[in-house]
């Protein structure tokens, strides 16, 4: 996590291919509001239920999400390895301790963005 008081997004990013415009990364982050628990929801699911296929294109989908936010910075490796897990349909256990860390940044990082 960041030093700013903990905070773990980063617009930089956005910023940047924005070019500086607030209506594009005000669109941009009420996308991410709207679309990540959803994102999220399917990954969980995927989980509960064991299906590594739907495990596995979540976690696939949600890697290009999350550098416009600038959390992959604190979980795309987590991303990377329940991916990786999920395709060759190993280390469940792993899965799930990678998601409960991925689940806290998504969920702080839409607490901060709705601010």
């Amino acid at each position: 996590m960041t030093t700013d008081s903990n905070k773990v997004t980063n617009l930089d990013y956005l910023t940047e291919l924005s070019k500086g415009s607030i209506q594009f990364i005000n669109e941009m982050i009420e996308i991410f509001l709207v679309e990540s628990p959803l994102e999220i929801g399917m990954l969980e699911k995927g989980i509960n239920e064991k299906n590594f296929d739907l495990i596995r294109s979540s976690a696939h989908k949600m890697r290009s999400t999350i550098p416009f936010v600038g959390i992959d910075k604190i979980i795309m490796a987590e991303m990377v390895e329940i991916e990786r897990l999920a395709a060759t349909q190993s280390d469940f256990p792993k899965i799930e301790t990678l998601f409960s860390k991925v689940k806290e940044v998504y969920q702080k990082a839409i607490e901060e963005l709705k601010q």
